[in-house]
């Protein structure tokens, strides 16, 4: 730090300079990520109220009522209007909360084991170095769901909790939840299901199984506003069934400028301005603006599966559920090409047998004509 400032234009030039060789979202070549620009209306609501802070509820009480109404809107979307919950950081904040309401849930968790699919998000690895469990990954089936029959024979008297997932990372997969809730309601298990990228997708889908917590077996469930939601970073989602679990979460803080309170968190600050943008994402669009825009992705991804299945050197690893790709190799090395891409600007995702694409609003169709020009060359040359 200098001992006298710069004029702010200065530091606007600077970081101009400092930035310039980051890809924004708005080029349409960021292929791999599961964010996106968030939307000019959420941005410009996030900016007006970017001073408000949920750490402090009485200091501002309407954003907190806001915040409420947002979690029973997202209740409802996930088949239960009386749902509690917060609007979190994102994924891995949202997963932490569920598996510590679960932990707290239980007074003797010595030597818990929570049962996860080998496919599941890398948080859980964090949280349960966290929170002292143990995961027990389970093989995926053919379809690259987790496999409910290796579930059944792995639970154990030490069996805490299962996990689903309800779009994964890698494939954007749905398991199958049904199964897995009727197996938590046979054992007395907490049935955690992380939609932090499917909860926006999947609902407004026709023919999609059950995943939410029109399963009674389903304790909670993860989903992020600020991935499919178009609402700005940070803004995670956690829903719990029942107010019983979401009370396991609470701690007092008595020393806040708007009076004692409880927070129910896992961060003290909060930030009101993403609560307030979500709420504004969802009044904006309604079910049908967000089925437009979900319906507009899946067009172009099934669009993109089949440009790629015609490229004899690449396939689809299995016939996408969401708008989520993987892309196998039949002989070129994948690493090579990715690093191909990579150096043409397109911003692809990279995992040990696959690589990923995530069609995001962000995404046309004239990225995507461009897309497959390129790796249509990439391949040739790799190959």
């Amino acid at each position: 730090m200098d001992e006298n400032g710069l004029p702010s234009q200065e530091i606007l030039r600077q970081l101009q300079d400092l930035l310039k060789e980051e890809t924004g979202f708005n080029s349409g070549r960021i292929m791999g990520s599961m964010c996106t620009s968030p939307h000019l209306f959420a941005q410009r609501v996030y900016r007006k109220y970017v001073d408000k802070n949920l750490g402090d509820p009485g200091l501002f009480p309407a954003t907190a009522q806001l915040e409420t109404e947002v979690v029973r809107s997202l209740g409802s979307l996930l088949s239960n209007p009386s749902a509690v919950g917060n609007i979190v950081t994102g994924g891995t904040e949202a997963n932490l909360l569920a598996l510590w309401a679960c932990v707290r849930s239980h007074s003797d968790r010595r030597e818990s084991e929570v049962l996860v699919p080998s496919s599941v998000h890398c948080s859980f690895e964090k949280i349960a170095d966290l929170l002292g469990l143990r995961l027990v990954k389970v093989k995926l089936n053919e379809h690259f769901q987790v496999d409910v029959a290796e579930v059944r024979r792995k639970i154990t008297s030490r069996t805490l909790a299962l996990i689903g997932i309800a779009g994964t990372t890698g494939l954007g997969v749905l398991d199958p939840i049904y199964e897995l809730s009727q197996l938590a309601q046979q054992n007395n298990l907490y049935l955690h299901v992380d939609a932090a990228f499917g909860g926006f997708v999947l609902p407004f889908l026709n023919g999609t199984p059950p995943f939410d917590f029109r399963l009674p077996g389903v304790s909670s469930i993860t989903i992020d506003p600020h991935k499919m939601g178009l609402a700005p970073i940070p803004a995670g989602g956690i829903l719990f069934r029942d107010r019983k679990l979401h009370r396991k979460l609470t701690w007092t803080v008595p020393y806040l400028s708007g009076g004692e309170t409880s927070q129910t968190t896992f961060v003290g600050s909060r930030s009101g301005a993403s609560v307030i943008a979500v709420w504004a994402m969802l009044k904006h669009f309604g079910k049908a603006g967000y089925r437009k825009i979900v319906g507009r992705c899946m067009k172009l991804t099934m669009e993109l599966a089949r440009e790629i299945d015609e490229i004899p050197e690449l396939a689809v690893v299995v016939r996408p559920t969401i708008n989520v790709i993987g892309v196998k190799s039949n002989g070129p090395d994948l690493v090579k090409i990715v690093q191909s891409l990579r150096e043409m600007q397109w911003a692809v995702a990279l995992f040990p047998r696959y690589m990923r694409i995530v069609i995001m609003p962000h995404v046309h169709k004239e990225h995507l004509n461009q897309f497959v020009q390129d790796l249509r060359q990439v391949v040739v040359d790799v190959n």
